[in-house]
Order: structure tokens, then sequence, then C-alpha cells
């Protein structure tokens, strides 16, 4: 497990991880797939402190499509048909298997009982996820130094374009989460399996680099 440590801001985060990737990640094939060429590293953990939104470096790199299809993921209920039709993250989220709100049950866990060590919840809907497994698998809360720090396990995630919104809506339902229980914000603590660049984007990830 490679740990990358405490780092400021989530667009430097996110710059930090695409660095380790590019300097020491192994070149393979996602899931097997030939055409699915990527360089990756298995197993990284770092924490993300001091975050300021808007972010400036994400501001100046983001593309506003990968963008936007994300936020929709974390936001708007539904089906998505990029992921096999599988369930959006929101709908995993806010309405769980069509009979659970996750996130208010967090709230109200985290405000009966504030420092609870089991405010967690899951993006797996195992009866029905087949072709599509989510990338953010877990995600659990925990009040420390009186602030709310979130931790995050990911099975996978996709430095070259989409990782940095996953990394800035994670941040906002740790904000939403945050303001309910009425407490700081604090640090989120991500655990990476496969963080990966696709060769497709390498060139995007070089630019990105080469202007930092």
């Amino acid at each position: 497990m490679k740990n990358l440590g405490v780092i400021n801001t989530i667009g430097n985060a996110w710059i930090t991880v695409l660095k380790e990737i590019l300097n020491n990640g192994k070149k393979t094939l996602y899931n097997g797939n030939l055409n699915k060429p990527i360089k990756e590293i298995v197993g990284t953990t770092f924490t993300i402190t001091n975050i300021i939104m808007p972010d400036p470096i994400i501001e100046k790199n983001m593309v506003k499509e990968e963008y936007e299809w994300m936020e929709n993921n974390f936001t708007k209920l539904g089906k998505v048909k990029e992921l096999h039709n599988e369930n959006s993250y929101a709908s995993r989220l806010y309405n769980y298997m069509d009979k659970k709100n996750q996130i208010d049950w967090v709230i109200n866990r985290l405000k009966n009982t504030k420092h609870t060590c089991s405010a967690s919840i899951t993006t797996f809907e195992p009866l029905t996820d087949e072709k599509y497994i989510p990338c953010v698998s877990m995600i659990d809360f925990y009040v420390e130094n009186e602030q709310l720090n979130m931790y995050v396990y990911c099975r996978s995630l996709d430095f070259g374009c989409k990782a940095y919104v996953n990394l800035v809506m994670l941040y906002n339902i740790l904000k939403q989460v945050a303001s309910e229980i009425n407490i700081k914000v604090g640090d989120m603590n991500l655990i990476v399996k496969s963080a990966h660049i696709y060769d497709k984007d390498m060139d995007k990830v070089n630019t990105i680099l080469k202007d930092i």
C-alpha cells in the first residue's frame, strides 16, 4: 500500500496521484480488456485537508462534459445508460434499493450518537449489480477533534478522466452531512485499490501536468 500522505486541497491531491501513477504505475489492461490499456497503481491511500471550493486547479483543468456527467451521476436519481443501465450514485445514496435514504440515515445516526463508529454507508446493491460495480464503494463518517472526517474506500478510480469530480462530489456530501449535524467540515481520507490512467487520456494528463 502506497501512502501519499496529507495533501492540501482536492486539486493538489488529484495532481499528486496523477504524478504518482505516471512515475510509478505499471502498464496493464483494465479488467483484462485489450481495448482498455491503462497505467495503474494498486493500493493507494491519501488524506485531503484544507479543502476550499471552487478549487483553482480543477477550475482550470476540468472538462465540462465529464464533470457534468459525474455530477449528474451523484445528483440525479435513475439509471445510467453508460453504466449498463445500473443505478446512479444518487439513487444508491438517496434511494437505496428504492427503500432507504442513506444520507438522511447517516445524518440522524450522527445526531443521535455524535461519536458513533458506525456511520457507514455503501453504494453496492448486490442483489441487482451485475455488469457494473460502483467505483466509490463505501463511505464512512467519523467525528474527530470536533470536526467531521470522511473515510472512503474506492475499488477503482480513473484519475485521467473523472476521479477529480468524484472527489468534489464526495466533498459536497461531507459538507452536507457536517452542516446538518452542525459541525466543522474535516478531512477526506481515501483508500483506492486501483488508481489508474487510460492510455487514451495520457496526452491530456501530460498537458495538465506541464502547466502546473
